[in-house]
């Protein structure tokens, strides 16, 4: 394998870019189906191609990492850089796995508000990687990122709330328990990114 002295001009920042835009569309692919609860599985068929293809970029970083003397960032940044923007797509996939498996019926209005949330926060995630390289200009996206997770927290507890305020049937109560606990996970995957960067900021300093 042959190593290079310096990366490519913005290599890693580029596919960070093109990792969090497939956030993104995995986000708003989920919130699509939650808003329009029609042709399920082919909308998950198409959450899990978007999945697929955010394994490739990671894949991609990881090469990069490993042909690349001198990073622009370190080492364990990169790879958790990586791995929670693809941590976002595949518990968006998840998600979708989820509403098959337990063959739900129709998308409860909770879970239709944790989207709207999810997709707002992926997108703050892909300005704020835009944004990376020159490391100005970070730190309203990731204050808005962990306001958006103490929104997410609050809808979530809210749901499961209701869900055992209004529910008798204790198989319901499993699943949808479940499925708003995933999309909650997801919007901290977020969180996790934001607090990465941060800490590369404070590094950079």
């Amino acid at each position: 394998m042959r190593l290079s002295l310096l990366p490519k001009k913005s290599e890693f920042f580029v596919l960070f870019e093109q990792h969090a835009q497939n956030a993104v569309e995995a986000a708003e692919a989920l919130a699509k189906l939650f808003g329009d609860f029609t042709d399920v599985e082919n909308k998950v068929r198409d959450i899990h191609a978007i999945e697929h293809h955010g394994d490739k970029l990671n894949h991609e970083i990881v090469r990069h990492l490993n042909e690349t003397f001198v990073t622009p960032l370190d080492r364990e940044d990169i790879v958790g850089l990586g791995s929670k923007i693809d941590d976002i797509t595949d518990v968006c996939y998840d998600v979708s796995e989820l509403v098959l498996l337990f063959k739900v019926k129709s998308i409860r209005p909770p879970a239709v508000r944790q989207a709207k949330v999810l997709v707002t926060a992926a997108n703050e995630v892909l300005q704020m990687l835009k944004n990376l390289e020159g490391l100005k200009n970070l730190e309203p996206y990731w204050i808005k990122i962990h306001t958006l997770e103490n929104e997410g927290d609050q809808i979530w507890r809210e749901a499961v709330a209701e869900l055992f305020a209004g529910s008798d049937d204790a198989i319901e109560i499993v699943k949808w328990k479940d499925i708003y606990s995933l999309v909650e996970v997801a919007i901290d995957r977020c969180e996790d990114v934001a607090n990465i960067v941060e800490t590369i900021r404070v590094k950079h300093s």
